[in-house]
C-alpha cells in the first residue's frame, strides 16, 4: 500500500495543470417535474459541457462509461469488475455489495450466467457502453430475482436526426496482445429511426496456477501431498451485432424491432504439472496433464417492443414481445500420463463433447397512469419460458480403442415458467414521498435426467408462489434539498443457474471436477437500506441484509480429487455502509471517493461441520480526473479489496492501480489516449480451501491482468438538430444459464 500512495503523490506533485474554466467546473440545476412523480428520482447532477465520470441519484449509481479514460480497450466484464461496490469472478460470479446481482443490457435479460455470461461480456466492448446502472434497490417492477439488485448495462444509443457514427480501435499489450474495435450508427429521418451496433475482438490471455493439495490423517498431520502447477493460454475472438428501427406511427406511439447477434469462439490449452509426495516429502509418482478445449458461444435474440403516451401527465402504456437461442458446445481432450521416475506407467486419454441448446420466450406489459400530480400508479404482467437441452457425451482411449463412457455421460433437459404481476404506487405528501409496491411470481419448473445403462434416470417438479413487497420513504426537511433522507425495504429471491441443477459432472482436469444438483432450492433475502444525502456530494448508505437458504459450491473429497456441487448450507447476515464523496480538490483535480465497509455473519453447514462465524469486508475506490490544458486530461484509479471467505474458500486481499491520459482532436470528434491496467501485477488470487474432509488446499492464480492500450475514438455527426424521444423496449428478466466446460 505505502507503493501505491508513493506513485499517487509522484503523479500529482510532478504534473502541472493549466486550468480550462468551460472543463473544470460543472453547472448543476434540478430535474424537470418528472422528478415529483418518481420519488425515488427526486434530484440528479446534471452536467453542462461533460459528464461526470459518476453521478447518484437516490435508487442508483450511473457510471459514465465515456468519461473515463482507462476503460478504453476494455470489454464489460473487466469493466464491472472496477466499478464501486462491484466483485467478479471468473466462474461468472458478480456481486454489488456483497450480493449476486441480475445483469440486464439496455433493461433487457442477458438470460446467462457463469462462464457463458462472461463469454458475453468479454464480447462486448466498452466502447460501445454508454452508462451502467447499479440498482442495490430497484422497484417492484423489477423481476425479483437476484439478491443484490439490478445491474443494467446500457449501450450507445444516438438519438439526433441525421446520420452519426461512431467508431472506435484499441490495440494493447500484456504478455500476450489485445485489439479490439467497434462500430456505432444511427440514421434518422422523419419517421424511421435505424441503428446498428458492431464489435469485434482477439485476445490472447493465460492463467498461471499454483496449488499444494494435502490428503490429511485423522490428527490432520499430511499423508500425502499434491504439488500442482500448471498454466492454461487461450486465444478469443468474439464479435456482436446489433441491429435495430423505430418507427413513430404519431407523437404517442412507437413501434420498435431489434435483433442481437453474439458470438465467442475460445481455443484453450493447458498444462498441468502433478507431483505426488509421500508424508516424509519424498516423490513417489507425477502425472503430466494436458487439457484442450474449443469453446463456442452463440447467441440470438429478437424483441419487438410498443410504446403508448396518452397524456401530457405520463400515462402509458407498453408491450414488449422477446424471443432468445443460445446454442453453447465444447469439446474437450484430456490425457494424463503417470510416471515413476522416469519411466511412463500409462497414459489415460479422455474426450468430451458438450452441446447444449437453449430457447427463452418472454411477453411483458407495463401500465403507467398517474392520477394527479402527486399521486401515480405502476402496473404490469409478464410470462417467460425456458426450455433447455443440455448433452454430456464423454469417450475413454483412443483411435480405434476409443469407447462411449456411459458413467460419465448424459443428457439433461430442463423446463420452467415463470408467471408474474406487480402494481405499485407513488404519493407525494409535502416533504415525505412514499412509494409501496407489491409483485407476485409463480415458478413451474420441471427437470429430467434421461439416464442409461450405467446412470439412473431421474425426475423432479416444482411449483412455488412467492410474494415479494417492496417500500419507499424520502424526507426532505427544507425546500433547498441540502439533506435528504430515505429508507428503502425490498425481499428478493436468487434461483439456481440452470446448470447448477444438471445432476451429472463437468470434468474440468485431473483433480478436479464438478456437479449440479437438482435439488438445490432458491435462496430468499430481507434488504433495508437507509441513505442521507448532503449536497449531493456525499451519499451514505446503511444496509442490512439476511438471506437465507444460501447456496454454496460445497467441495468434497473422493480420495485424491475435489468434487465441487452446490448446496443450500444455511443463513448469511450483513451489515454494510456504502459512503461516497465528490469533490473539486482542486479547480483542476476531481476526485471521487467510494468506501464499502462490511460485518459479514455465516452460519451454514458444510460437510456436517457447523460454520458459525462473523468477520469483516470491504472495498475503497478511488477516482482522480485531472485538467492538463484545454484537450488533455488524466486519470488514476485506485482500487482495493479485503480478504474473502465464504465458509470452504479464503482468500487474500488485492490492490490495483489504473492510470490513463486522453487527448482531443479534429475539433473535439477525436481523441487518443493511452491507459495501463494493473501497473503493478498486484491482481492475484491467492488463499485457501478447508473444511474439506481428509484434506486442504493452498493455491494461487494469476492472470494476463497487466496492459497497456492505446486507443482511437472518432464521432461524425450530420445531423438537422431536431429532438428525438427516447427508444422504448422491454426491462428485465434474470438470465440464469451456467455452462461450465
Amino acid at each position: 500500500m505505502e507503493k501505491f500512495i508513493t506513485i499517487i503523490l509522484l503523479v500529482i506533485c510532478s504534473s502541472t495543470f493549466a486550468q480550462n474554466p468551460k472543463l473544470a467546473s460543472d453547472t448543476l440545476k434540478k430535474d424537470s417535474v418528472s422528478d415529483i412523480k418518481n420519488i425515488r428520482q427526486l434530484q440528479e447532477v446534471v452536467v453542462i459541457g461533460r459528464k461526470n465520470a459518476i453521478e447518484r441519484k437516490i435508487d442508483r449509481t450511473i457510471i459514465n462509461v465515456g468519461s473515463f479514460i482507462t476503460t478504453s480497450g476494455n470489454n464489460s466484464f473487466d469493466l464491472l469488475g472496477q466499478l464501486p461496490g462491484m466483485k467478479v469472478h471468473e466462474d461468472g460470479g458478480i456481486n454489488l455489495m456483497g450480493k449476486g446481482v441480475t445483469i440486464y443490457v439496455d433493461g433487457k435479460p442477458t438470460y446467462l450466467s457463469g462462464s457463458d455470461l462472461i463469454a458475453y461480456l468479454k464480447s462486448l466492448p466498452a466502447d460501445l457502453l454508454d452508462k451502467i446502472e447499479l440498482m442495490p434497490q430497484p422497484p417492484s417492477k423489477y423481476d425479483a430475482a437476484g439478491n443484490g439488485g439490478v445491474v443494467n448495462i446500457i449501450t450507445k444509443k444516438n438519438k439526433e436526426d441525421g446520420f452519426n457514427v461512431g467508431l472506435s480501435g484499441n490495440i494493447g499489450e500484456g504478455l500476450y496482445r489485445k485489439i479490439n474495435g467497434s462500430l456505432n450508427l444511427n440514421y434518422r429521418v422523419d419517421k424511421l429511426n435505424l441503428f446498428a451496433d458492431f464489435g469485434i475482438g482477439s485476445l490472447k490471455d493465460f492463467i498461471k496456477t499454483n496449488s499444494v493439495r494435502r490428503v490429511l490423517n485423522s490428527d490432520f498431520t499430511p499423508f500425502s501431498v499434491i504439488d500442482q502447477k500448471g498454466e492454461t493460454v487461450s486465444t478469443k475472438n468474439n464479435n456482436l451485432i446489433k441491429l435495430g428501427a423505430d418507427y413513430y406511427l404519431n407523437k404517442r406511439t412507437t413501434f420498435g424491432i431489434i435483433f442481437t447477434n453474439s458470438r465467442n469462439f475460445e481455443n484453450e490449452a493447458g498444462e498441468v504439472y502433478n507431483e505426488a509426495l509421500n508424508s516424509y516429502g519424498k516423490l513417489d509418482s507425477t502425472i503430466l496433464s494436458t487439457n484442450t478445449a474449443n469453446n463456442k458461444l452463440n447467441n440470438k435474440l429478437f424483441n419487438l417492443n410498443m410504446n403508448r403516451k396518452f397524456d401530457s401527465l405520463g400515462s402509458e402504456i407498453s408491450f414488449d414481445l422477446d424471443y432468445g437461442y443460445y446454442k453453447t458446445g465444447t469439446e474437450q481432450n484430456f490425457s494424463n500420463s503417470s510416471y515413476i521416475g522416469d519411466n511412463l506407467i500409462k497414459t489415460d486419454l479422455l474426450r468430451g463433447f458438450l452441446p447444449r441448446f437453449i430457447n427463452i420466450y418472454s411477453a411483458r406489459s407495463d401500465l403507467v397512469l398517474p392520477l394527479s400530480k402527486k399521486f401515480k400508479i405502476n402496473s404490469g404482467v409478464k410470462i417467460s419460458k425456458v426450455k433447455t437441452d443440455n448433452i454430456a457425451g464423454y469417450f475413454a482411449g483412443d483411435g480405434l480403442n476409443e469407447k462411449y463412457d456411459q458413467s460419465l455421460s448424459n443428457r439433461f433437459l430442463y423446463n420452467e415458467i415463470i408467471q408474474s404481476g406487480y402494481l405499485e404506487s407513488q404519493k407525494d405528501f409535502g416533504k415525505i414521498g412514499v412509494q409501496a409496491g407489491i409483485r407476485i411470481e409463480r415458478t413451474i419448473s420441471d427437470g429430467h435426467q434421461m439416464g442409461n445403462i450405467s446412470v439412473k434416470s431421474a425426475l423432479f417438479k416444482r411449483d412455488y408462489l412467492n410474494v415479494f413487497p417492496t417500500f419507499f420513504l424520502s424526507y426532505k426537511p427544507d425546500s433547498t434539498n441540502l439533506s435528504q433522507f430515505f429508507l428503502a425495504y425490498g425481499r428478493r429471491i436468487n434461483r439456481p443457474s440452470y446448470n447448477s441443477l444438471n445432476p451429472f459432472y463437468s470434468l474440468v482436469q485431473r483433480y478436479d471436477q464438478s456437479i449440479g444438483n437438482p435439488f438445490l432450492e432458491p435462496e430468499f433475502s430481507n434488504n433495508v437500506e437507509i441513505t442521507y444525502v448532503f449536497k449531493k456530494k456525499l451519499n451514505s448508505s446503511l444496509y442490512l441484509t439476511k438471506i437465507n437458504n444460501i447456496a454454496t459450491d460445497v467441495v468434497n473429497a473422493a480420495n485424491d480429487v475435489y468434487i465441487r456441487r452446490p448446496e443450500n448450507t444455511g443463513a448469511l447476515k450483513l451489515v454494510g455502509l456504502m459512503m461516497t464523496y465528490n469533490q473539486n480538490i482542486f479547480k483542476w483535480w476531481n476526485s471521487d471517493f467510494s468506501i464499502n465497509p462490511e460485518r459479514v455473519h455465516l452460519n451454514i453447514l458444510i460437510n456436517k461441520n457447523r460454520v458459525d462465524t462473523t468477520f469483516f469486508a470491504y472495498s475503497f475506490n478511488w477516482f482522480n480526473r485531472f485538467t492538463i490544458g484545454k484537450r488533455l486530461i488524466g486519470e488514476l484509479v485506485l482500487n482495493t479489496g479485503s480478504p474473502t471467505f465464504t465458509g470452504q474458500n479464503s482468500t487474500e486481499g488485492v490492490a490495483s492501480l489504473r492510470a490513463g491520459l486522453r487527448y482531443q482532436l479534429l475539433n473535439g470528434k477525436g481523441s487518443i489516449s493511452i491507459s495501463g491496467n494493473d501497473l503493478f501485477h498486484s491482481v492475484k488470487s491467492k488463499g485457501r480451501i478447508y473444511n474439506v474432509y481428509g484434506s486442504d488446499t493452498y493455491f494461487e492464480n494469476q492472470r494476463d491482468t497487466r496492459t497497456i492500450m492505446i486507443s482511437f475514438n472518432y464521432r461524425f455527426r450530420r445531423n438537422r438538430n431536431e429532438n428525438l424521444r427516447d427508444r422504448n423496449g422491454s426491462r428485465d428478466e434474470q438470465g440464469r444459464v451456467k455452462f461450465k466446460p
